[in-house]
């Protein structure tokens, strides 16, 4: 009778911690994909850009929604203009892409600018890349090189070669240039 009496209390201790866990989960979260979807919805309608940014991702991949790229790009430009630095980089990958058919990279290698100045890493090889491409004096190429060093640093592993092949065109003194810039603390 005693083992059954301390069982029951055990039981009982363990069903009240259990149901604890569910209120507590319940009240944190919403409850299941439509409402999260829902929650993301009014949540980018308010104004919040990391909702607006996740709720672009779902557009853009077709998750939970119809694909909708159009969609997605407004939603991360909305982001993106709060200073959001993963919505940045997506707008600046749309903007690429709008800029091969119009031919203004411009916009991209705005959107990559902010996004790199807060340190995401994948904007800064992009920005890199197309400073690269695009350059036409020493001081666009330095700035290139400087961004494909601040890449490495952060660890994106293709941005080591990058940043080797553009050390490797320049002076001893250009090279001490381009990591100085890359030194220079982001704003």
């Amino acid at each position: 009778m005693r083992v059954w009496g301390f069982l029951k209390f055990a039981l009982l201790g363990l069903m009240m911690f259990a149901a604890a866990d569910v209120a507590v989960a319940q009240t944190s979260a919403p409850a299941g994909y439509a409402e999260t979807l829902r929650w993301y919805h009014v949540q980018a309608e308010a104004g919040d850009p990391k909702a607006q940014f996740l709720l672009a991702i779902k557009y853009e991949t077709g998750t939970d929604v119809a694909q909708d790229m159009d969609k997605a790009r407004e939603l991360y430009i909305r982001a993106a203009r709060q200073g959001h630095a993963d919505a940045q980089f997506k707008a600046g990958t749309f903007a690429q892409a709008d800029a091969a058919r119009d031919g203004q990279l411009k916009v991209a290698q705005d959107w990559y600018r902010a996004s790199a100045l807060q340190g995401h890493a994948p904007a800064q090889y992009n920005l890199a890349v197309m400073l690269t491409n695009n350059a036409r004096e020493a001081d666009q190429f330095l700035e290139a090189t400087s961004w494909a060093i601040r890449a490495t640093r952060s660890g994106l592993e293709p941005a080591q070669a990058l940043q080797d092949g553009l050390l490797a065109r320049l002076s001893q003194s250009d090279r001490d240039e381009a990591r100085r810039l890359a030194s220079i603390p982001l704003q």
